[in-house]
């Protein structure tokens, strides 16, 4: 599978509601959904008889808000903390490693509760997305504002008596270095190699994606890079998992010389960070959160156990803009969450080949529309 990265930038405000259109006040997502992109493609590439089979092989995944300079944007883990009020990245940190180790003492009844040195307690940022860059933290956002629009009678051509709406929508301009820059939004899309011509081709040929495209909103206009990018390989991925283990060892350390419970760490650990919301069915039915060790080993067969789930549930839905019927309502974990595994021994190469196998793949259901995106071992916790 190769990995085609584009560039989507806004012509025109965006609107892409996770309920039904219509709603007064709705917000917008704040990113492109990989679904907006996949049934653009699919109107698009439907229309040349494209392979069936082969297209529901693509994955489409979310764009995200980029500035130029970006070389990605992701959702923040939903470890990271900051002191209550504060607003500043540098007042970001991160809580796996204190909080997993913590709940490896004894009695387990001990609660993680950290407070700054003003004893003010920390809590979670939220869901915010963000990138590295020379090193520091950096939040990405879109702006939304309301337009008001006023229904139109068929039959007379004119303006209908108290049918005056407003909805939220994505600005088509943003601010960035104090001063007003087109939006953009960063995204990909896997395929078969033999399909890169194909699904290039469609890309830039996208001109509108998300809702209310007959009231004068969702023009885009997407460009795709000559370059390809390569997807990570095993070792790429072995560094972060050694560089994990190795900092959950010196944590293990640091409280055992305090007095606590040794915690002997023999294997490897590394954590399943989802970049996109995921629809995991248990026995392929049964809505779950969790995403157990048994589903790992099935996925990728390595044999790991499951430390901790940091993870929220939210209901997932849509709207057929072309069937004009909702799409089936189900329970997804939240972007953000992330799932921590033990190895009894260290990861080999092999054993990071699937996993680097399973980052381009995605786990639960719907991959194509952008759900179940992940990635191994995130880079905010190895800052």
């Amino acid at each position: 599978m190769l990995l085609l990265t584009f560039d989507l930038e806004a012509v025109a405000p965006l609107a892409f509601p996770e309920r039904k259109p219509g709603t007064q006040f709705n917000a917008s997502l704040p990113y492109v959904p990989g679904g907006a992109i996949f049934g653009a493609l699919g109107q698009i590439l439907g229309a040349q008889n494209f392979d069936e089979a082969l297209f529901r092989a693509i994955r489409c995944c979310n764009a995200y808000p980029v500035h130029q300079g970006d070389a990605w944007v992701r959702p923040l883990p939903a470890t990271a903390i900051q002191p209550k009020g504060a607003e500043r990245t540098d007042d970001v940190r991160d809580s796996l490693y204190a909080r997993v180790c913590w709940e490896q003492q004894q009695p387990p009844a001990l609660i993680y509760a950290p407070a700054d040195n003003d004893g003010r307690p920390w809590e979670a940022v939220g869901s915010k997305l963000y990138t590295i860059r020379d090193g520091n933290l950096q939040y990405r956002s879109v702006q939304q504002r309301i337009l008001t629009r006023v229904a139109i009678n068929r039959r007379r051509g004119t303006a209908q008596e108290q049918r005056l709406y407003s909805l939220l929508a994505i600005r088509e301009t943003t601010e960035a270095n104090k001063q007003r820059v087109p939006t953009r939004f960063r995204g990909s899309v896997a395929l078969p190699p033999f399909a890169e011509a194909q699904v290039r081709s469609a890309l830039t040929r996208i001109t509108h994606l998300g809702g209310r495209q007959t009231s004068g909103l969702g023009a885009v206009r997407v460009e795709t890079p000559e370059t390809i990018v390569a997807p990570e390989d095993a070792r790429q991925v072995l560094q972060r998992v050694e560089t994990m283990t190795r900092r959950f060892r010196e944590q293990a350390r640091l409280y055992e010389g305090l007095g606590g419970a040794p915690w002997s760490i023999e294997g490897s650990i590394f954590t399943i960070n989802l970049l996109a919301d995921v629809i995991l069915l248990e026995h392929g039915w049964l809505p779950t959160q969790e995403l157990s060790a048994g589903q790992l080993k099935e996925l990728t067969g390595i044999e790991a156990t499951l430390l901790r789930a940091f993870t929220t549930t939210k209901l997932v839905g849509g709207w057929h803009t072309l069937w004009q019927r909702p799409k089936p309502t189900g329970v997804a974990v939240a972007m953000g969450g992330l799932y921590v595994f033990q190895t009894n021994r260290p990861l080999t190469e092999e054993g990071c080949q699937r996993l680097a196998q399973l980052q381009i793949d995605g786990i639960g259901e719907r991959r194509a529309e952008g759900y179940g995106q992940i990635r191994i071992c995130d880079e905010f916790h190895l800052r």
